[in-house]
């Protein structure tokens, strides 16, 4: 994906390319490599900071690249993120999975035992981005 001049890029490191995508209307992550812990909890904070200035915001996050969630990250994830996530207005989010590898598997366990079903914030897995940006912008 090409970043357009009008894009709102947040983060540009070289795990981690985050910017608002103007066309589809919400905030765009895509990973490009491993992250430590303190970058990945990082990341997503500043992808919470990167929405509140916008009313109920829709998160498309592909993680094809991503090669691994910690079990730690899992439960921040979880515990501390998520709340967070419905607090700062996130409405969706549309996590794009690799087809196999360990961030497939914890991504897939974090949905099986996610135990928040507040349908506040829905979320669900993609195999493409096109699907998941198609699905975000669903009323």
């Amino acid at each position: 994906m090409s970043l357009s001049p009008t894009d709102d890029v947040y983060v540009d490191e070289p795990w981690l390319l985050m910017r608002w995508d103007r066309e589809h209307n919400c905030l765009f992550a895509e990973w490009k490599a491993f992250a430590t812990s303190t970058e990945f909890q990082g990341a997503l904070m500043k992808a919470l900071e990167a929405g509140r200035s916008r009313p109920r915001f829709s998160f498309v996050n592909d993680t094809r690249k991503l090669e691994l969630i910690s079990d730690e990250d899992q439960r921040w994830i979880q515990y501390t993120w998520t709340p967070l996530a419905i607090e700062a207005g996130v409405r969706r989010i549309a996590v794009v999975m690799a087809r196999h590898g360990l961030s497939k598997m914890a991504i897939e366990r974090m949905f099986r035992e996610r135990r928040n079903r507040d349908n506040r914030l829905q979320s669900q897995t993609f195999d493409s981005v096109a699907d998941a940006f198609k699905w975000v912008a669903e009323p």
